[in-house]
């Protein structure tokens, strides 16, 4: 198939266990007019052996076979390659509803939307939860996310969405190609909200995000900066667009408060104090540029962060040892 309507990218590195219940449901669409493409990052484990045995049967799956480059390099090879009008990226470990891609491409055709995301399930052990990540927001209609900017601070969840390729290409979104799984996403999915002057959502839960997967890099404790370079690149990238940053800029500074917090309860209690001075230094510069509103964080949040200006770095992490 030289032309599909989606090219489904799942990237893949030592996650046999949950493999095949991904490819599974994928094959399983009842969106026919698929490509799956896989791209093994030199996993060690039975990983490309579950993948050549699809592909066999399948001829919709390509498998492609490098050595072991990280995820973001895992991902751009694949959107290079990738053969369809829209692009839906996979974890190993999900698993979509099997009516996923035929009704995200459903509401991308009547929108003409250049991106298109759904609601998710976390499942664990069996067991689904609803997560509404854009609760609040229009759905079932095209918007531009500067009417809509809170949007910026939705999940990143690149799992969950359809992009258009031509507007990934226009806009030179990629992923950085940093070593590992190391957030990349998040960098991804604010650079398509900054980009994206068409969006539009969908209501249904279509995708089972795995849980309980030990080896899941969410829950690694290490790269205590890394979050900090992914947001630093995604608002290089947003003030190439000033119209679009002048507006979207201040939501930034709010979802980058709740991922810092993320951050710092995930790593070690001996680095607080250098990752609260980097907080500081950034939020200053942002307040000095006249770009941070703390109206628009929550009461509590915009108290907390004046406090953390007021006090410094090793007053606050000493007030807050496990989170803030």
């Amino acid at each position: 198939m030289s032309t599909p309507k989606v090219s489904i990218l799942v990237p893949v590195y030592n996650v046999e266990r949950f493999l095949l219940q991904c490819l599974d449901a994928l094959c399983g669409q009842t969106l026919r007019d698929i490509e799956i493409v896989c791209i093994n990052d030199g996993a060690t484990d039975r990983s490309p052996a579950i993948l050549h045995e699809c592909a066999a049967r399948d001829a919709r799956v390509r498998v492609i076979d490098k050595q072991n480059t990280g995820y973001g390099n895992s991902l751009n090879l694949g959107i290079s390659q990738a053969c369809g009008e829209y692009i839906g990226i996979i974890e190993p470990d999900d698993f979509p509803d099997k009516r996923m891609f035929k009704k995200l491409l459903k509401v991308a055709e009547r929108t003409h939307a250049d991106v298109v995301k759904c609601n998710y399930f976390n499942y664990f052990e069996g067991s689904d939860h609803l997560v509404e990540n854009f609760a609040g927001l229009p759905y079932r209609r095209a918007f531009d996310p500067v009417d809509y900017p809170q949007v910026v601070c939705s999940i990143p969840s690149i799992w969950t969405g359809l992009y258009r390729k031509t507007f990934l290409e226009r806009e030179g979104i990629s992923l950085r190609e940093t070593p590992g799984a190391a957030f990349q996403d998040a960098g991804f999915s604010l650079k398509v909200w900054f980009a994206a002057h068409t969006g539009a959502l969908a209501k249904k839960p279509l995708l089972h995000y795995r849980m309980d997967n030990p080896g899941s890099s969410s829950k690694t404790t290490d790269k205590v900066f890394t979050v900090c370079e992914e947001l630093a690149d995604a608002e290089a990238f947003l003030r190439q667009r000033p119209e679009r940053a002048r507006v979207l800029l201040p939501w930034l500074a709010v979802d980058k408060w709740g991922k810092y917090r993320w951050n710092y309860e995930r790593i070690s209690a001996s680095e607080h104090v250098a990752f609260a001075q980097r907080m500081v230094d950034e939020y200053r510069a942002s307040q000095d540029a006249n770009e941070l509103d703390y109206s628009l964080f929550k009461p509590e949040d915009a108290a907390l962060l004046r406090n953390l200006l007021d006090v410094g770095a090793e007053a606050f992490a000493a007030a807050h040892p496990d989170s803030y």
